[in-house]
């Protein structure tokens, strides 16, 4: 059996959905749990837990409890918050069951015995948010970005406000995975904030499995504003991981079908990789083209993963 483990944010949600789709393998969810924005933000600060919201959102993409589905998906608003009804019902396995929460919430929405999901962090009251060094100023935790989405900011660095060690699991899966798989996800935000916690370094230097990386398929002006191709690459190679294969999105449509919170988006990522490592296509999901579409991915990544 191959082991797969998936280091992203919330939109690495389509490359599970892809993946659980290959017969015979074992899928591993390395998630950040550093979201101080929304719903995810508010329960952080008034609970002094760390954030639920990436978490929800890999677990809902294989849940096979259509009911609890649809709840968890629905939001309500308290406090001027709209609160997605999935962070307030993992909130309340947390204060039930602490540690065990993810069993439990494996079991009631039914997600695949063969996939796991792992909080890159042990500690459940972590409090540390990210901090992003940029041309314009430091700013502090995730949705600092999301604040200045209408800003075209050059992030110089990004790191982590306390000291905090990776999970024993999280570095387990990494280091008996066969492959990892980066992405997709905004980048700064979401995919390498998994990168700063302690241990991550030396874990990943002990890792004999290929890496993948998934290209996003746009810019947002707030994090990846011009960026290539070979510019995702290098943020990873800066980080001591080199990447084996690099699936990249060359299908571009309309840009007047990016609309809502996504507005921010500032254009298709343009390929200029063209080495061996490149694997190019339509990835793009034609009602959400701001998202890769899952069954589009699934063909190259069954390829590799053979």
């Amino acid at each position: 059996m191959k082991t797969v483990t998936i280091i992203g944010g919330s939109g690495a949600r389509n490359t599970l959905k892809a993946l659980r789709k290959i017969k015979g393998i074992k899928i591993n969810n390395i998630v950040t749990m550093f979201d101080s924005g929304g719903s995810t933000g508010y329960l952080r600060k008034k609970f002094g837990i760390y954030a639920l919201g990436d978490l929800r959102d890999r677990i809902l993409a294989v849940s096979e409890n259509q009911i609890l589905r649809d709840i968890s998906s629905q939001r309500i608003e308290m406090h001027g918050i709209k609160h997605n009804v999935g962070n307030l019902l993992l909130y309340s396995l947390v204060k039930e069951y602490d540690k065990d929460y993810l069993k439990i919430a494996k079991d009631i929405f039914k997600t695949p015995k063969n996939i796991e999901f792992i909080p890159v962090v042990d500690d459940i009251t972590c409090a540390a948010n990210l901090v992003i060094k940029t041309d314009k100023g430091d700013l502090i935790g995730e949705d600092s970005l999301d604040r200045n989405s209408d800003e075209e900011l050059r992030i110089k660095d990004i790191k982590l406000d306390k000291k905090v060690n990776i999970s024993s699991s999280a570095a387990d899966s990494i280091l008996k995975s066969d492959f990892l798989i980066f992405g997709p996800g905004d980048v700064y935000s979401s995919i390498l904030p998994n990168t700063l916690v302690d241990g991550f370094d030396d874990t990943i230097a002990k890792s004999n499995a290929k890496k993948i990386l998934i290209v996003n398929i746009m810019n947002k002006k707030s994090e990846t504003n011009g960026f290539k191709t070979s510019d995702f690459v290098k943020l990873f190679e800066n980080r001591g991981i080199k990447m084996d294969y690099v699936l990249i999105n060359d299908k571009v449509m309309p840009i007047k079908n990016i609309k809502g919170k996504y507005g921010n988006f500032s254009g298709w990522v343009k390929n200029d990789l063209v080495d061996k490592k490149a694997i190019r296509g339509d990835f793009i999901n034609e009602e959400i083209p701001y998202e890769h579409d899952p069954d589009k991915i699934l063909m190259p990544l069954k390829r590799i993963i053979r």
